[in-house]
């Protein structure tokens, strides 16, 4: 199973090098960042950059690597309420947030994903820490409660990631979106697409 680079011995030069790279594929993204520009950004000497990372491809996955853990471990934080329902809530409206505070690093994991080699893009995906791996584990755990219809997990848990990031444009983009009714936008359509149990809306209706 491929694995994601590893970057620089000492820690604070590794910490200098992944802000910069963040910083430059928000600004002009993969194609476009040189490795000199790089090294200038991070401070480094660029004949000396290469101690630091392997390769550009490396460099890469190592941003994402950092930015995925950063968002997954912010996600475990978050407080949430009990029940399916309760989790799902927490999910969007974390989701939200964490792009309404991040949007560097949420464009960065929105469009640079795609340079990495396909077995790397699929091993960030699906390691067990990641976002939509977890809620596809929450979808289950509600189907087999009886508050979901049936669905194939894993699309479904896609879909919900896609309307999130689709809410927050209209965040960005339209007048009178605040968070909170994105939030109650995401959640209805959500629970449409999951086909929840009419009597558990009842309880939980945002």
């Amino acid at each position: 199973m491929p694995e994601a680079g590893t970057l620089a011995v000492n820690p604070d030069c590794a910490r200098y090098i992944l802000v910069a790279a963040t910083e430059l594929l928000g600004e002009v993204g993969y194609g476009a960042m040189s490795m000199r520009q790089l090294a200038s950004r991070a401070g480094v000497l660029p004949g000396s950059l290469y101690h630091h990372v392997a390769s550009k491809q490396d460099l890469l996955s190592c941003v994402l690597m950092d930015l995925l853990t950063s968002r997954d471990n912010a996600w475990r934080a978050f407080p949430r309420r009990r029940g399916v329902l309760g989790e799902l809530q927490a999910f969007i409206r974390f989701c939200l947030a964490w792009q309404a505070s991040h949007p560097l690093e949420a464009k960065v994991l929105e469009h640079e994903q795609r340079h990495l080699q396909a077995p790397v893009q699929d091993w960030l995906a699906r390691r067990p820490g990641n976002l939509h791996v977890q809620l596809q584990k929450l979808l289950e755990k509600g189907q087999k409660q009886g508050v979901f219809g049936e669905f194939e997990a894993e699309p479904a848990a896609l879909a919900i990631m896609a309307l999130t990031k689709t809410a927050d444009a209209l965040r960005c983009n339209a007048s009178g979106w605040s968070l909170s009714r994105l939030e109650r936008y995401c959640l209805q359509m959500s629970w449409r697409l999951l086909d929840v149990n009419k009597a558990v809306v009842l309880q939980h209706e945002p």
